[in-house]
């Protein structure tokens, strides 16, 4: 009898993760989005020519991308996972997304390469195999840039027992389809509006993605180790063009996802 209960209780648990996972956005619309601006507090991020900290620009393009959403979306409510120079642990920002039932996760970043002439804007959405070299060692700059102990979550024996790692596959097959859709339309929208090198959508392990309970992106938004477009980072206007291109991107995602579900 006791094994009876034990099993309801997981077949209920997972009912409920399933739940959570597949009824996100009621006939396609989206309710809430979570804006995650990249690295705060002592994790500085990259650090352009000029001196200018990724930390900084994540935060004001998401400040600034947070006002865009409620202008045009005024139904979807955003939360940001931090909104002043504050450490957030990579886990901790998923968690947020998924404890507020969050429809989109997009954690925004800038770039960086030992090649100063290196430019353009890349999005990538999660997957344990990199598309190619560049994003592999990107994937593992971004991921080092946090205390060891909170590497092991792309491990699943750590931490996660095999129920938890069962409900991880699910989620992750459910939601990889609509990361990438939701990455191709924002990339689509940031390309033609910033001008710079289309330097594609990718799949890379990254840590600040997993976990995730829902469509969830990363943006570049360009390179802060290149002095030009550390400068154009720097300026409010241009922060608001790429604010616009990803607010434009994630409208155009809610379209189509309110297309599959009218047609479904």
């Amino acid at each position: 009898m006791r094994a009876l209960f034990v099993s309801l209780g997981i077949i209920l648990l997972v009912a409920a993760q399933v739940a959570h996972a597949t009824d996100r956005m009621p006939a396609g619309t989206l309710e809430v989005i979570v804006i995650d601006p990249g690295h705060g507090g002592e994790d500085t991020g990259a650090i352009g020519p000029g001196g200018t900290t990724e930390k900084d620009i994540t935060l004001q393009i998401a400040l600034r991308l947070e006002e865009t959403i409620e202008e045009d979306l005024p139904h979807v409510n955003v939360v940001l996972t931090r909104t002043d120079d504050t450490y957030i642990p990579l886990k901790e920002r998923t968690a947020i997304a998924n404890r507020v039932r969050a429809d989109l996760f997009l954690s925004i970043h800038a770039n960086a390469a030992y090649r100063r002439g290196a430019s353009g804007v890349e999005t990538f959405f999660l997957s344990l195999e990199a598309s190619d070299n560049e994003a592999r060692m990107l994937a593992a700059i971004e991921n080092n840039m946090v205390p060891a102990e909170e590497l092991d979550i792309m491990d699943g024996k750590k931490e996660v027992d095999e129920l938890t790692s069962i409900l991880w596959d699910l989620t992750q097959t459910e939601t990889h389809h609509e990361s990438q859709l939701l990455a191709e339309f924002v990339h689509t929208f940031l390309v033609e509006a910033v001008k710079e090198e289309n330097r594609g959508v990718k799949q890379a392990p990254f840590i600040v993605l997993a976990g995730a309970m829902m469509p969830a992106v990363l943006v570049e938004v360009g390179f802060i180790s290149n002095p030009e477009e550390e400068e154009r980072l720097s300026q409010k206007d241009y922060q608001k063009k790429i604010a616009r291109a990803i607010a434009g991107g994630i409208l155009d995602f809610e379209k189509e996802i309110s297309r599959i579900a009218y047609e479904d």
